[in-house]
């Protein structure tokens, strides 16, 4: 019942948000993210300790405060903006949106191995699956189910199957990855959620080892397709910039395991240079490095 009333509830919140011109909407999400970052403590929290891990010796409290600020806010006109991809047009998307890197990135495609995509949960990384629609080239993304609400779990995926992504289920991910690839397909895969310690692997995150999903890294090793780092920044209030970078060479060694490893601390890497550049762009209420401590 709960479930259903969430999904009813972000149901219309979604028709609401698509009534009002888009300025006044990101105006409202903005706030929504300041109410979040004074009343959600706990998050808030998670935010403030993963920014001292980060920038601890670098930033200032004041500093790493008005990042968390930043993010939150952000975060809410992510939200706003999520909403509106129903009422979103490819036009409107180019509008919104400065492309760089792109051309370049799609002769790698004239050699028929596909293309893996280097993601995070940086910028607004739900507005880069109109890419699909732009460059005419289906999308493939892994996505976890919602499996105590399959209504919510069916809207959202409406809405990213409306900008342009096809949704990959986690069972056999590899494999189905792997065979999209053959088609010459682009597939995105996360690279920056914690991972559980019996599958992963541990590579350093702003100095801190965090476990991390070796995925990426066996899937470019398995298929041989180029992986190309891609970020949709925030650019103001209304404008984002999709970065597409070169692809980043494999090291392989001929030990799995180790160019596992090697590579996908590559790949955090191109990441963290990016937080870096945008610290008020990456997910900073996710728990990157450790579980909650369970209260006993």
């Amino acid at each position: 019942m709960v479930g259903y009333f969430i999904y009813l509830l972000l149901k219309g919140f979604s028709f609401l948000i698509n009534l009002f011109p888009e300025s006044f909407a990101l105006w409202v999400g903005r706030q929504m993210g300041n109410a979040a970052y004074y009343l959600d403590w706990e998050h808030r929290n998670v935010a403030l300790q993963n920014l001292r891990i980060a920038f601890g010796q670098e930033k200032s409290e004041e500093e790493r405060r008005s990042i968390a600020k930043r993010n939150f806010q952000h975060m809410g006109m992510m939200v706003i903006e999520f909403f509106r991809i129903l009422g979103m047009d490819t036009e409107t998307y180019k509008r919104k949106v400065s492309v760089e890197g792109l051309e370049e990135a799609l002769k790698l495609l004239e050699k028929k191995k596909g293309g893996l995509l280097l993601i995070g949960h940086f910028g607004n990384w739900e507005l880069m699956g109109f890419m699909a629609k732009v460059i005419g080239n289906p999308v493939l993304a892994v996505a976890k189910p919602i499996k105590r609400n399959e209504r919510l779990y069916r809207f959202i995926a409406e809405i990213r199957h409306k900008a342009g992504l096809h949704l990959i289920s986690p069972e056999n991910a590899t494999q189905k990855v792997v065979h999209a690839l053959s088609e010459n397909r682009l597939v995105g895969i996360m690279i920056d959620q914690r991972a559980k310690r019996s599958r992963a692997v541990w590579v350093e995150f702003f100095g801190k080892k965090a476990p991390t999903t070796p995925g990426l890294a066996v899937m470019a090793i398995r298929s041989g397709a180029p992986v190309v780092p891609v970020f949709m920044i925030r650019n103001g209030f209304q404008k984002h910039r999709l970065l597409v970078k070169d692809p980043i060479e494999l090291v392989l060694t001929g030990d799995m395991n180790k160019d596992v490893e090697i590579n996908m601390q590559r790949f955090t890497r191109v990441l963290e240079s990016m937080i870096l550049q945008y610290p008020d762009q990456w997910i900073w209420i996710h728990r990157r490095w450790e579980r909650k401590r369970e209260d006993k």
